[in-house]
């Protein structure tokens, strides 16, 4: 009776008005399905179930209620997404804009190589944990790795050791302005060690880091580090 009725209404219906129980299954699709509604698919699905409704089976009050609380949802997360968005933009142009201010800027760090010649005196530091017998402090050509400058010490005590480099030859003319890679070995009986030096280095250049979403700083020995490794900077 009734139940015949209503199943020959649903088929005379035209073919783009749906019952809801054909609307269920269809959600069930979709929502079956392995990537997630963006916003725009959202808002098409919605509006089209407005207008294709059943006029004989229309939309359930709670239904359309809980579509209209899921859409108020996704307009907030999509306007938070696009103000985090914005604001890790700005981010990245404040960092970027304080890199490229950081050119030319020396930074006193773990280093062999450093910029020199020219009469221009460098500082190279080391730490020296036992005192030495003996110790040699070499300057090569970073080109060409030739020996440019050597000069001895003897019977150095443990601690600080200042080392000093008058940007010359050792004969006592200019050296060319350069790089240089310095080396300090030092000699304790039959022991001899290499000792890790402290120099300054200028920054030759700033990069972003999409991955690390952080700015990158490089030498001009052509290392490469974080910015939050950067310690002390000088002019």
């Amino acid at each position: 009776g009734v139940k015949k009725m209503a199943d020959n209404i649903t088929a005379s219906l035209p073919s783009n008005l749906l019952t809801t129980r054909q609307y269920e299954e269809q959600q069930d699709k979709l929502l079956n399905k392995e990537d997630d509604l963006d916003r725009n698919a959202f808002l098409t699905l919605f509006t089209t179930q407005l207008k294709n409704q059943n006029p004989l089976d229309p939309m359930d009050n709670g239904a359309f209620v809980s579509q209209l609380a899921q859409f108020s949802s996704l307009e907030a997360m999509t306007g938070m997404r696009t103000s985090m968005d914005n604001m890790a933009e700005d981010s990245k142009s404040e960092r970027f804009l304080l890199g490229s201010s950081l050119l030319g800027k020396n930074i006193e760090r773990l280093s062999s190589v450093v910029s020199g010649g020219g009469g221009q005196q460098v500082t190279s530091r080391a730490n020296l944990p036992l005192p030495a017998d003996s110790g040699v402090f070499n300057i090569f050509d970073a080109s060409t790795g030739s020996l440019i400058y050597s000069e001895g010490f003897k019977n150095l005590p443990a601690g600080g050791v200042e080392l000093n480099w008058n940007g010359q030859l050792q004969d006592g003319v200019d050296a060319p302005v350069g790089q240089y890679k310095l080396e300090f070995i030092v000699n304790r009986g039959d022991v001899q060690s290499v000792l890790p030096l402290m120099n300054k280095q200028k920054i030759s250049a700033v990069s972003w880091d999409s991955e690390k979403q952080e700015m990158m700083v490089e030498m001009e020995d052509g290392s490469l580090f974080s910015m939050a490794e950067v310690g002390r900077i000088e002019i």
